[in-house]
């Protein structure tokens, strides 16, 4: 299930202004602390020792139903698979966060997000989010124009930009067909 045009158009706005409020520079600014970024929208972040089905979860719970000195973690968590890869991890928690945006306000959830094909809609608009927020489209944009006109080849250009953006290679080569950018 593949997103529209529109509803990719109002993730890249909503990514923009939450990338704008946090002081990420596209014309200038690589690279994407998205641990920071989820701490400072009140997330605790952290690795769990998961199935290997399972990449991470989410948990949110609204404020009526305890407290962080209650319960010592927190309203809201994002938990990822410890035996992950850095760029994985760093995809789920964009992802969660994703989820916590787009899908849930003020109600208690508990959500987990499980390795698998056929992912349904939600899940779609969530990685289509953390693609976004990972690799904001200006500045990734900005970043493939540079290594194309410095003479790079295709490959290359997708394995530098999986190192600036801390990402994998096949987050890249999503993104790039997601933004219609070709060689």
């Amino acid at each position: 299930m593949e997103l529209s045009a529109m509803e990719k158009r109002e993730i890249e706005k909503k990514v923009q202004e939450l990338l704008k409020g946090f002081g990420y520079h596209p014309e200038t600014d690589d690279y994407f602390d998205v641990v920071r970024f989820a701490g400072s929208h009140g997330f605790v972040v952290g690795n769990s020792e998961l199935p290997d089905n399972e990449d991470g979860f989410l948990i949110m719970q609204p404020d009526s139903v305890g407290t962080r000195e209650d319960n010592g973690i927190g309203e809201k968590v994002i938990g990822v698979n410890a035996a992950r890869p850095m760029a994985d991890k760093r995809f789920i928690i964009a992802h969660e966060f994703g989820h916590s945006i787009l899908h849930y306000k003020d109600e208690k959830i508990y959500l987990h997000r499980e390795n698998k094909k056929g992912k349904d809609e939600q899940e779609n608009d969530a990685d289509y989010f953390a693609a976004a927020l990972l690799m904001p489209e200006e500045s990734f944009r900005r970043s493939y124009s540079e290594l194309k006109e410095s003479g790079k080849k295709q490959g290359a250009i997708c394995i530098e930009l999986a190192k600036r953006y801390r990402t994998s290679l096949e987050s890249v080569l999503r993104r790039l067909d997601e933004l219609d950018i070709t060689a």
